[in-house]
């Protein structure tokens, strides 16, 4: 809403922080939104218009050599991850500012998971894939991972599953129903594709989530120990996740075979020193390090900017998530809350798990660098994410306190106060009189109120005639005022003598 002219000088003095959702006096604002709200949401967008031009200009540095081979245009790639980037950012829009509340809902959200299903069952049978893994689906020419497109739905559902049970009355039976039907199922289809990165990430964040909506975390400890089993025998089950974990230990073992794209990674790392070779210079994109511009295309950025530029892209990208967990704090309700928290959790969880894989130090999931890697699904799904943000911060603008006190405010059906009686009608019994304010008809005519018994009648100003009788102060106007050697009167203190 925008505020009149008569306030705007007061908004400019500052003012202490207000509490969570309070707007305080004198507050300031920038382009009609309060400043609490704009600030975080402007840190967001700077960061976040820095990190995708980046990730294009470290697309095209990556892959130029492979797309001169393959393609014979060096920019191949690039004008791809361009497009890729366009329809995210419109995604970006549509869901921050455009699409109706009614979409996030429940209802809809129930459908777009059961077509979320659909899509997953369909890989099965019409599905692409590569080193024994079926994850992409092929419509109308254009590919895709639906896996990658479920974890937008999955928080935005979450949100308002864990605000459900959370709240007075919640049932947590429901909860764990719905969760079990909806996204449980997803989760299945996609351990059997297998996508065991993708699962890790969905379900780490809507533990973060649990937490952060206020469950107990006893239960989070157990649900930790129980998905530590439940990896072990996973690993156990498939060979080649136990030689991720033997390359994690000791990736020189086998530096031409499975530890061939780790120890490369090192060795790029390695050469970029502190400021790295430049950017363009990498050596190891020359055909030395598959999935250059994929998976493993921090390591070409550790090569090309050294361990100081490295360093500064992982704060913009820390910059990115702290502002991301601002906006949730100025959320209007707690499933705006959980749904920008929970945003924001698995854009980290998915950034670390690639970093720490690339040195090493976790086990290589095959998972993007969000808003990096090239690849269509991963940065239109990152800018999605980006999105639920957005939108959160946009609600927080449309709504607040004010607005949540007047929907908190209700008309009573009935007073507890008494029964009203006409003006000058007293009740007869004891207690509050309440009055509806309309004088009764024997009052219309005016009548003179006789005194209580035993006390005297004061008299009325009125004279027979109707009108004011005039009080009588003194024959002589001179004598009611102080002549020059009266002088002023003085109050004595006795107390001074």
């Amino acid at each position: 809403m925008r505020r009149p002219d008569s306030d705007r000088a007061s908004s400019q003095r500052s003012t202490p922080r207000a509490g969570r959702g309070t707007q305080g006096i004198g507050e300031r604002y920038i382009a009609g939104v309060p400043a609490r709200i704009m600030r975080p949401r402007l840190v967001f967008l700077t960061c976040l218009f820095s990190l995708v031009c980046f990730g294009l200009l470290m697309v095209y540095s990556a892959s130029s050599v492979e797309a001169l081979h393959e393609n014979d245009s060096a920019t191949y790639f690039l004008f791809r991850q361009f497009m890729f980037t366009v329809v995210g950012v419109a995604a970006l829009e549509f869901i921050a500012r455009v699409a109706p509340d009614s979409w996030f809902g429940e209802g809809a959200l129930k459908l777009a998971l059961i077509a979320m299903m659909i899509l997953l069952f369909a890989v099965f049978l019409f599905g692409s894939g590569s080193r024994g893994a079926t994850r992409w689906l092929s419509i109308a020419g254009i590919q895709f991972q639906p896996s990658e497109f479920l974890k937008p739905f999955a928080i935005a559902y979450s949100a308002i599953m864990l605000d459900r049970v959370f709240s007075p009355g919640g049932n947590i039976n429901e909860f764990l129903k719905g969760m079990g039907f909806y996204l449980g199922a997803s989760l299945v289809l996609i351990f059997i594709q297998p996508d065991f990165g993708t699962i890790l990430i969905i379900l780490l964040t809507i533990m973060c989530m649990a937490l952060f909506a206020g469950l107990d975390p006893k239960f989070i400890i157990g649900a930790i120990l129980a998905g530590a089993v439940i990896i072990v025998i996973a690993l156990v089950v498939e060979p080649y996740r136990m030689v991720r974990i033997q390359v994690l230990l000791n990736p020189w073992a086998d530096e031409y075979g499975d530890g061939y794209q780790a120890t490369l990674a090192i060795m790029a790392f390695a050469s970029g020193g502190l400021f790295g070779r430049g950017i363009g210079n990498s050596t190891m994109k020359y055909s030395y390090l598959p999935e250059a511009h994929n998976d493993y295309i921090l390591a070409i950025i550790g090569e090309e900017v050294g361990f100081l530029g490295t360093l500064l892209f992982f704060l913009v990208f820390a910059m990115l998530i702290y502002s991301a967990f601002r906006i949730a704090e100025q959320a209007t309700d707690r499933r705006g809350a959980l749904m920008a928290s929970g945003s924001a959790v698995i854009l980290a969880v998915q950034f670390l798990i690639n970093a720490l894989g690339i040195l090493n130090v976790f086990p290589m999931t095959g998972k993007p660098l969000p808003f990096i890697s090239y690849g269509g699904s991963s940065i239109i799904v990152s800018l999605m994410l980006a999105g639920l943000i957005l939108r959160v911060s946009h609600e927080s603008a449309r709504r607040d306190e004010y607005d949540r006190r007047r929907d908190s405010f209700a008309v009573m059906d009935e007073s507890t106060a008494g029964v009203p009686h006409a003006r000058g009608e007293r009740s007869s019994r004891g207690g509050f009189t309440v009055l509806n304010g309309f004088a009764s008809e024997s009052d219309a005519r005016l009548r003179p109120r006789s005194a209580p018994q035993g006390r005297p009648q004061r008299p009325t100003p009125r004279n027979a005639g109707g009108g004011y009788n005039r009080i009588d102060l003194n024959s002589d106007p001179s004598t009611r005022l102080r002549t020059d050697d009266q002088g002023p009167r003085v109050r004595r203190d006795y107390h001074d003598r």
